[in-house]
């Protein structure tokens, strides 16, 4: 019982530490114009008003982080 409750909260766990794939929700974007344009966060908050519908860790999700950054995480590409 011991081992099965390890490895539910390990596996609880490694979920967390993965980030969202943004196409669960969302149309894929264009990366190579987002990346041309150097789109951050910021920018992204900017146009898309994207703190409306998210709630990003403000630890992690700093307003400089680039687009490429968001899509190494997020499975964006």
């Amino acid at each position: 019982m011991k081992t099965l409750i390890t490895l539910a909260a390990g596996l609880l766990f490694a979920g967390a530490a993965v980030g969202m794939d943004c196409k669960d929700c969302h149309e894929p974007i264009d990366l190579t114009m987002h990346t041309e344009s150097e789109a951050t966060l910021a920018s992204c908050n900017d146009c898309h008003a994207m703190k409306d519908a998210h709630a990003p860790d403000a630890e992690v999700h700093t307003p400089e982080l680039t687009i490429k950054e968001c899509s190494d995480c997020h499975g964006m590409n």
